[in-house]
């Protein structure tokens, strides 16, 4: 082994390479998510408050139909930019997963809408935008990235979808690729 090879494989080295690994994927996310709050936040003020305002009045349907154009655009862009290398062959399973991932941030949003609303009796446009975009889609963003990271984005570049890498991953593993000579180990 060169020396170069034993200083790859030391603790310390693999904990940093995982550490920037993780700020990696944190950022790309954060960008992707900024994205669709941007489409998100924008489209649910266009159809209740805007100039057409065809849902006002409607806030839960306006954060459903505005967040389903914000995921829509959320699961291309992490796919194909965010966890390109974790994909999973079975491109509608991996769908299917982040959709559920999405569904679980939605109803976190429509949850503190719903509180904002009907028990504390607030109904402005300040209200809304507090409860859907501050509280709510914090909550729902830090349940997405979690669950994106360990559930839905498990698969690793040479082994995508990997058996075990699913059950690897949510006891806190981050798949990793195998070079040709692991591979036969």
């Amino acid at each position: 082994m060169t020396e170069e090879t034993v200083a790859l494989k030391t603790p310390s080295t693999a904990l940093a390479a995982r550490l920037v690994a993780w700020v990696r994927e944190f950022v790309q996310f954060g960008l992707v998510g900024a994205l669709a709050f941007v489409i998100d936040a924008g489209l649910f003020n266009l159809f209740q408050h805007g100039p057409l305002g065809f849902l006002t009045g409607h806030p839960n349907t306006a954060n459903v139909l505005s967040a389903a154009i914000a995921t829509t655009f959320s699961w291309i862009a992490n796919r194909l930019w965010t966890y390109r290398g974790r994909t999973r062959d079975n491109a509608a399973r991996e769908a299917l997963l982040f959709a559920f991932a999405n569904i679980g941030g939605v109803l976190i949003t429509q949850f503190c809408l719903f509180f904002t609303h009907e028990v504390l009796g607030q109904h402005s446009a300040l209200a809304d935008n507090i409860a859907a975009y501050v509280v709510g889609f914090g909550l729902g963003t830090a349940f997405r990235f979690t669950f994106y990271h360990y559930i839905v984005f498990t698969g690793t570049a040479t082994e995508p979808g990997s058996e075990g890498a699913e059950v690897g991953a949510i006891m806190g593993e981050v798949p990793t690729t195998r070079s040709a000579n692991d591979a036969g180990a």
